[in-house]
């Protein structure tokens, strides 16, 4: 290691600040803003320069801020707390527009950032550990795996971090020293669902604790899941089966199932996007990544005939459920597919009018190329797609367009507050 010094000339896409060194590679300093000058410490390589340690701040930004949480710069999140909103949301919509920009779109229009309000993320996963006699419950430190025990967090919604200090208590006796597992909390509209996920001690008396504990904290599911990840998780205790509605229909996900970070952005998406739908109803629309039907529930509530296709058999079931129990299965059906291995072909696009995709990060590349590779009279005249990485979206953006659709509407949502990612909805039709 070397310490160095010099000013910080922009933020990378990670949010670190970077500056030039004398050889012409790049220092990465977290938590510092353009125009300040630092001092730092080089650690090891990466990218084309170092990852740093600041040292010192030797000359203060004026678009810092004080950091509102107790853990900023020992919790490995919200590592942008310390910037003001102004040059914060120009610097995360600006993610977008490079992204873009890496794949020749330099004309494209890029909405306004939407930023939903903090204490706002309804699940949160954490990582617990045993050491010594303590239990520490909370997020690992950036680059490390020392865990940080929080006692706050200023992006999830406060219900979630009520039951922590009893499960501490609960959890001590369950695990070996030195051990850890997984803990995913999620408010539903009815109280709290969770998922523990990893080797735990678990004999009549353990369970019957356990679901004491949900009984006094309003956990309306409490679910465990050993060692193997896929294997279905054991229900340990419910009142009542935890829920939560897309649009009027209320559906309850498997545990620890996907959803939208916050109910705040997936309002924002659907939204935008179920708005390039007929106003009327009647479109046939596939629901392609569908999850749990967060998008195709709603399109089926407005009048929209839906095929929704998941390779999460869980989230398939889930939202099959849901369809049965709300009589929509004159408008909805949902079939597991993996669409990475099987993406849906011209000859499945037969009577379709949109498609709406909501991929993982990776994006959807292999269900892209299924599309574009149809002839242009067996696609789709209309694409609506949620993404939740600006490159995997660009990427397959540059495909689309390509193949002949127009990037009609790109909204960027602030969905994780104060970190580097971005989420987005983006409109596409048929040229």
């Amino acid at each position: 290691m070397r310490d160095c010094s010099g000013v910080i000339t922009r933020l990378g896409g990670q949010g670190d600040g970077v500056f030039d060194l004398p050889d012409g590679t790049r220092a990465y300093v977290p938590y510092t803003l353009p125009g300040e000058r630092v001092s730092a410490r080089l650690g090891k390589p990466r990218g084309d320069g170092f990852a740093a340690q600041l040292v010192e701040i030797e000359t203060v930004s004026p678009e810092r801020i004080e950091a509102a949480c107790q853990h900023f710069m020992a919790c490995g999140g919200c590592s942008l707390q310390h910037w003001t909103e102004a040059p914060y949301r120009a610097w995360k919509r600006d993610r977008l527009v490079q992204a873009l920009a890496r794949r020749d779109f330099l004309d494209i229009q890029v909405d306004d950032l939407r930023v939903v309000p903090p204490g706002s993320r309804r699940r949160i996963d954490l990582n617990v550990r045993r050491i010594g006699k303590t239990v520490v419950i909370g997020y690992h430190e950036a680059g490390s795996h020392r865990l940080v025990d929080i006692t706050e967090c200023r992006v999830a919604r406060p219900e979630l971090l009520m039951p922590l200090p009893a499960l501490r208590a609960a959890l001590q006796p369950l695990l070996g020293e030195g051990k850890g597992i997984d803990l995913k909390l999620t408010a539903m509209e009815n109280g709290l669902d969770l998922l523990l996920a990893g080797p735990l001690r678990l004999d009549g008396a353990a369970r019957s604790a356990l679901a004491m504990l949900a009984a006094e904290h309003n956990i309306r599911r409490l679910a465990w899941r050993g060692s193997q990840e896929n294997a279905p998780p054991e229900i340990l205790a419910q009142s009542e089966a935890p829920y939560l509605r897309f649009g009027t229909v209320r559906v309850t996900p498997a545990p620890g199932g996907f959803l939208q970070a916050t109910a705040e952005a997936e309002a924002i998406m659907a939204e935008i996007l179920l708005a390039e739908l007929p106003a009327k109803g009647g479109a046939a629309v596939a629901d392609l990544f569908s999850g749990c039907g967060a998008f195709g529930l709603r399109m089926a509530e407005a009048g929209h005939r839906v095929q929704a296709y998941d390779a999460d058999k869980r989230a398939i079931a889930a939202l099959t459920a849901a369809i049965n129990a709300q009589g929509l299965a004159g408008r909805i059906r949902a079939e597991a597919r993996d669409l990475e291995r099987r993406p849906l072909l011209a000859g499945d696009f037969k009577g379709l009018d949109a498609l709406l995709l909501d991929p993982p990060r990776a994006g959807a590349r292999a269900q892209v190329q299924g599309i574009v590779q149809a002839q242009a009279k067996q696609r789709p005249g209309l694409i609506l797609m949620a993404a939740c990485d600006p490159n995997s979206f660009a990427r397959d953006a540059r495909l689309l367009v390509d193949g002949g659709y127009q990037l009609q509407k790109l909204v960027p949502i602030d969905q994780f507050l104060w970190s580097p990612h971005l989420e987005l909805a983006a409109v596409f039709r048929l040229s």
